[in-house]
Parts: structure tokens; C-alpha cells; sequence
């Protein structure tokens, strides 16, 4: 996506002032959108397993912030992102917009009074950038150069433009942080780092990372999943939590009333109160994604089972029945 490659470019001269682990594979979407090589898949994993490691952030002021949104730009502009309503180049214009807010506002918050050369109307700049990308991409279906001058043109401007940034990496202290905290040394691994992501006791296993890994060859794992039915009727569960084997056929499952009474199936028991396991494969992670009428998300092993377990209740928040004591024990108390 060429207009996606532009704002990338313009986004660039950030992820240099911050000394980012993503630059590199920015810079290869930006070539191959630009380009006739198109983006390797080992391009894509980069940046999807920096979007996981950092997570859903609380802080938005940190350096990781800006990095993970960058990345999750240039996956938009490989055609790897989520699935969204608005057509992508609109979301691709939204979210560049948004880190040059965020930036501004960090700027006018954390610069101090007498500071100089403070990068002012970042917002404006890039909605005009933006306004002038569209007039070059209607150039480019009568003149097929207009779109490589507007590159180098844009390549030209980074410099200066990284240069007018200098004043940024002195909002984080000097010291900006990695995917996984401030000690993060990303991409190399310190596992011993605090919180780093290699170590997390819950990896997801339909992330775009993670299934592109399994199309070259690694190994599939059994993976849980949560389905809310936002057309559920009253008397109709309304969340599903499935275990999915390695063929993508479902295990187990528990399904959840309004109630908070749980129904559960298994292999063995396939069908129980009008809950059934499903016969069929599941379809593919970007068709779950899509479905308007169910959100779908990846929940951990521990989460599934505790919910397993209270599904021998019949209710949530109740745990397992506590086993009978033998005849002739005498109590614990």
C-alpha cells in the first residue's frame, strides 16, 4: 500500500531519535510497498511479535508506545493487520495522525519552558502530507513516476526532520525502553529481564507471528478460545470457552447462560442441555476476527481450566466439589 509507505516514511525520523528495534523492519515495508520484491514473512513476525511483547499498554508516554504503534502501521500497510470496518488507507491515515497527536501533547506537557526549537503543528504537517499523498497517488494512474518522486522527496526531508526530534529521547529520561520494560534489550533475549515476554506464562498461539511461524514449519499447539455471541437470545449462552486441538477441531468446551450457570462437553460427553462440540474444523483466526455478530479472543490454559473446573458446579465463581472422604476418615478439623 503506497500511501501507507508514505506515512511510514514520515514516521521514520521518530523511530530513529529513538534508537528502535522496529526501524529496520519499517524500513523493509516501506521498500517492499514501494517496490515489486514484496514484504517477507520474517518482516511481518518482527514487528507482530513487538506489538505482542509490548502488550496493551496503561501509559501511553512511553517510548514503546510510539514504536508498537509505528509497527502496527506498517502491519496495516503490509496488509497484515486486523480486520477493520473502514476501508485501510483510511485506518492507516487515522493512526499516523494519532501518533503525531500523542506526540504533540507529550511535547507541550514535558518540554520545559525555555526550551528551544520544539517541533510545533505535527498534526496539521501530517494531515497536509496526507492531503498531498492522495494528490500524488490520483497523479500515478496518468504518470507512473509521480509516486517515486513523492518518495524521494519524503526520503530527502528525514534528516531534517530527525533533527527536529532530537529534543524527543530527553522526554523519556535519555533512556528509552524496550518491549518488555525499561531493561529490555530487544530483539536479543534477557530473560531475566522483569516481565520480559519470552518468559510470560501465556503464549498466544494465533497471533499473526505465531501462525506464520507454523507456515514454516513450526509446530502447532493446542490453544483456547473465547467466543462471546453478541446475538445471543435469554435463553442462549452468550460466551464460549473452547479448548482447540492442533487439527483445529474443538476438545472441550464450557458455555456460559446469563445466569452464570455453565454447561460443559467433551469428547467424551459431546453433547449436554443443548451445548454441542462443534463437528466441523474451525475456520481460520482473520474469519473468527471477522464475524460482526461474535468477538473472539485467545484466553490462556490456567483461564480455561479453572472455568473447566467450574463448569462440574454448574455455576461460575464455584469451584470444584472437594473430593468425598474415604469411609472410616476422620475430618480435618
Amino acid at each position: 500500500m503506497v500511501g501507507g509507505a508514505f506515512c511510514l516514511m514520515r514516521l521514520l525520523p521518530l523511530l530513529d531519535v529513538l534508537g528502535s528495534p522496529v526501524r529496520q523492519p519499517v524500513e523493509a515495508v516501506v521498500d517492499g510497498c514501494l517496490g515489486a520484491g514484496g514484504i517477507a514473512d520474517d518482516v511481518l513476525i518482527a514487528l507482530d511479535d513487538f506489538c505482542q511483547a509490548v502488550g496493551p499498554l496503561q501509559d501511553f508516554d512511553l517510548p514503546a508506545s510510539f514504536e508498537q504503534g509505528i509497527a502496527a502501521v506498517a502491519l496495516l500497510a503490509a496488509g497484515a493487520g486486523r480486520p477493520y470496518p473502514a476501508p485501510v488507507d483510511e485506518r492507516i491515515a487515522e493512526r499516523a495522525v494519532g501518533e503525531w497527536n500523542a506526540l504533540a501533547r507529550l511535547l507541550a506537557d514535558r518540554s520545559p519552558p525555555s526550551a528551544s526549537a520544539v517541533p510545533a503543528d505535527l498534526v496539521e504537517r501530517e494531515r497536509r502530507a496526507r492531503r498531498e499523498d492522495v494528490r500524488v497517488l490520483t497523479a500515478s494512474e496518468h504518470d507512473p513516476t509521480a509516486v517515486l518522486r513523492r518518495a524521494d522527496r519524503l526520503a530527502a526531508e528525514r534528516a531534517a526532520m530527525r533533527a527536529e526530534l532530537s529534543v524527543v529521547p530527553a522526554l523519556f529520561g535519555g533512556c528509552p525502553s524496550g518491549a518488555c520494560g525499561r531493561d529490555c534489550t530487544w530483539p536479543v533475549c534477557g530473560s531475566s529481564a522483569a516481565n520480559c515476554v519470552r518468559s510470560r506464562a501465556f503464549r498466544p498461539q494465533q497471533t499473526l507471528a505465531a501462525r506464520l511461524r507454523r507456515e514454516h514449519g513450526a509446530e502447532a499447539e493446542p490453544w483456547y478460545l473465547v467466543t462471546l455471541d453478541l446475538e445471543a437470545a435469554d435463553d442462549e449462552p452468550f460466551e464460549y470457552l473452547a479448548e482447540i486441538g492442533t487439527d483445529g477441531h474443538e476438545l472441550r468446551k464450557v458455555a456460559q447462560y446469563m445466569d452464570g450457570s455453565l454447561v460443559r462437553v467433551d469428547r467424551a460427553h459431546p453433547v449436554s442441555g443443548g451445548v454441542h462440540l462443534a463437528p466441523d474444523r474451525l475456520p481460520p483466526w482473520p474469519e473468527l476476527e471477522a464475524d460482526p455478530d461474535r468477538h473472539v479472543e485467545e484466553t490462556s490454559a490456567e483461564f480455561f481450566e479453572r472455568r473447566w473446573e467450574e463448569g462440574l458446579t454448574g455455576f461460575v465463581g464455584r469451584g470444584a466439589p472437594a473430593p468425598e472422604a474415604a469411609p472410616g476418615a476422620r475430618p480435618s478439623w
